[in-house]
């Protein structure tokens, strides 16, 4: 018996949305940091949480809407979906980079 895999990962397709989840998720900070102040030495571990919390949204983007609701009737609603699960995990990771160099208390 063997098993086979009906689905198969495209991992060009969720390299892409990885490095276009990071590259957003790097994009909002920048405009939070330039509103906020000057680019000092404690940027950089926001920096890399954040990109790493917006690679992880992209691969759950790509996972949710692009491989297991490929066929699904509303894509629409799957993408705003996957949209607030973002701005979610942006947070998260934003609150985390924030406290982990003193600056939330």
């Amino acid at each position: 018996m063997t098993l086979e895999h009906p689905m198969k990962l495209n991992y060009r397709l969720a390299g892409k949305r990885v490095l276009t989840g990071a590259g957003i998720a790097l994009l909002l900070l920048a405009g939070i940091l330039l509103k906020v102040s000057e680019i000092e030495s404690w940027v950089y571990i926001p920096i890399l949480t954040i990109s790493i919390g917006g690679a992880c949204s992209g691969l759950l983007y790509y996972l949710v809407r692009d491989f297991f609701f490929k066929d699904y009737k509303y894509p629409k609603l799957v993408s705003i979906f996957c949209g607030f699960c973002f701005l979610i995990i942006f947070w998260l990771s934003l609150v985390f980079a924030l406290a982990q160099v003193g600056l939330w208390d």
